[in-house]
């Protein structure tokens, strides 16, 4: 049985075919035509060149004979024109079209009004005549002038019946070869198709592969700059992504199970301390103290990674409004300071000139605040200060976070806004690692950009940019 992709891309090879054999034999049809036309175009010409040469004969032939007699007339115009031609298909008239010469086999020749009036103005006239068991006969009516006064009119004929066998003859070959033409052409063009699309059966067996679950494969390109080499390459590109958007989805997965995994495990030792004997009031008040403590940790896990969802799947709304970043700076001075003041950290505001209007969200640049003070106090190591700064830059407006602490490892710092990274393997159980990755999702969602400057031993600066109002 022949897998489904196999038979579309035989139908798709078929249909092509097809296609193009038909288009090659309406092709060859027009051609046809248009070769029969001009042919027969061709042959009447001939024949009417003929013609116009054995009238301008006849005519030098009776100028020279002068007073000879028929006979002698007829002989000559036989060793000029042939026996056929002077007996049967010739006449010599007068002015009035009455018969003043005339082979002794000869056909007649009718001599319309029309030819008459064309040959008295010095015009020669051609016509398609059908004579009975003649078939189509060609007529030249051809005038002899003498100072401008019509003496004579000669007439000479040729049959059509050459013209007709040899149009005949080439539509019979016509016939005979086209459609041997259009048999080798789909016979070829089914080859070349298949070869054409190989590719096509290649990519079908390798994405086959790639859905059963091997996202490392990729499509086979070989080097092609063809329609087909882009469709390989844009895909490549599309597996990379998912292969590294399933690989962040496991690690992810596995980071959101480790750290809820401690906080259960406090939990489920909390509870299995007050279930023992007949705890105190002080060591009951104690154990729901720490059970509080945990269960704000999971809140706050869950409703982070909720937020990382939203904001990756496009359904966060940003509630923005105009507001100036300076006063936000300035509100959320006393609770970084208070931050700061836990940790044995020193967190200063840097004075801003002139007010700095963005479109935003206040709650969530707030926590960008609050993450940015945090990640420095956190880990820049005892006694660090951090300075807090928002100042105009061009068109945006900087909001900077500097600390003169331990600073962050080149190798880490490609890496710390990914979720669940800690750069400082040692404070490993401090925190949750999304603190940096929601700050960037939080300033991409104001259009805004974050980078980082740092170096070991020298601190770190951490820079939000938001376009001015």
């Amino acid at each position: 049985m022949t897998a489904p992709g196999r038979r579309r891309t035989r139908s798709l090879r078929a249909r092509l075919t097809l296609g193009y054999t038909a288009a090659l034999g309406a092709l060859l049809v027009l051609l046809g035509v248009a070769a029969l036309h001009l042919l027969d175009r061709g042959l009447r010409a001939n024949v009417d060149q003929s013609l116009e040469s054995m009238a301008q004969a006849v005519v030098r032939a009776h100028q020279s004979a002068g007073a000879a007699t028929a006979a002698q007339l007829e002989e000559r115009l036989g060793r000029l024109l042939g026996p056929i031609g002077a007996e049967q298909f010739l006449q010599l008239l007068d002015p009035l079209g009455r018969p003043r010469f005339t082979p002794r086999r000869a056909l007649a020749l009718p001599l319309g009004a029309t030819a008459l009036a064309n040959a008295e103005q010095g015009r020669e006239t051609f016509e398609t005549i059908p004579i009975p068991e003649r078939g189509p006969v060609r007529v030249l009516t051809w005038p002899v002038m003498q100072r401008g006064r019509l003496v004579d009119v000669v007439q000479v004929a040729m049959p059509l019946s050459t013209v007709e066998a040899a149009r005949k003859r080439f539509l019979l070959v016509l016939l005979g070869l086209a459609p041997i033409a259009l048999a080798g052409v789909t016979v070829g063009g089914w080859l070349l198709t298949g070869r054409a699309l190989a590719p096509v059966d290649a990519m079908t067996a390798a994405a086959r592969r790639i859905g059963e679950g091997d996202l490392a494969l990729r499509v086979p390109a070989d080097g092609r700059d063809d329609e087909l080499g882009r469709l390989a390459a844009v895909l490549n590109d599309m597996l990379a992504r998912l292969e590294r958007s399933l690989a962040t989805a496991r690690q992810l997965s596995a980071d959101a199970a480790h750290e809820l995994r401690t906080p259960l495990t406090i939990l489920k030792g909390e509870i299995d301390v007050a279930l023992r004997g007949e705890p105190s009031p002080g060591e009951s008040r104690r154990v729901l103290g720490s059970l509080r403590e945990e269960v704000d940790r999971l809140s706050g896990l869950v409703e982070d990674l909720l937020f990382l969802a939203r904001s990756d799947a496009g359904a966060m709304t940003l509630a923005a409004e105009p507001i100036d970043l300076r006063a936000v700076v300035d509100d959320a001075l006393p609770a970084l300071q208070a931050l700061g003041e836990q940790r044995g950290a020193t967190v200063v505001r840097m004075p801003s000139p002139q007010a700095l209007p963005v479109h935003g969200n206040v709650p969530m640049l707030l926590r960008v605040l609050l993450n940015l003070v945090d990640n420095a106090t956190r880990h820049g190591g005892a006694g660090v200060h951090v300075g807090v700064n928002a100042v105009r830059d061009r068109s945006d407006a900087v909001l900077t976070v500097a600390d003169d602490g331990v600073g962050i490892a080149p190798e880490d710092q490609a890496r710390i806004f990914d979720r669940f990274y800690r750069a400082d393997r040692a404070r490993s159980g401090e925190g949750t690692g999304l603190g940096l990755a929601l700050v960037r999702s939080i300033v991409e969602l104001h259009h805004g950009t974050i980078e980082v400057d740092s170096a070991p031993g020298r601190g770190s600066r951490f820079r939000v940019r938001l376009p001015l109002a």
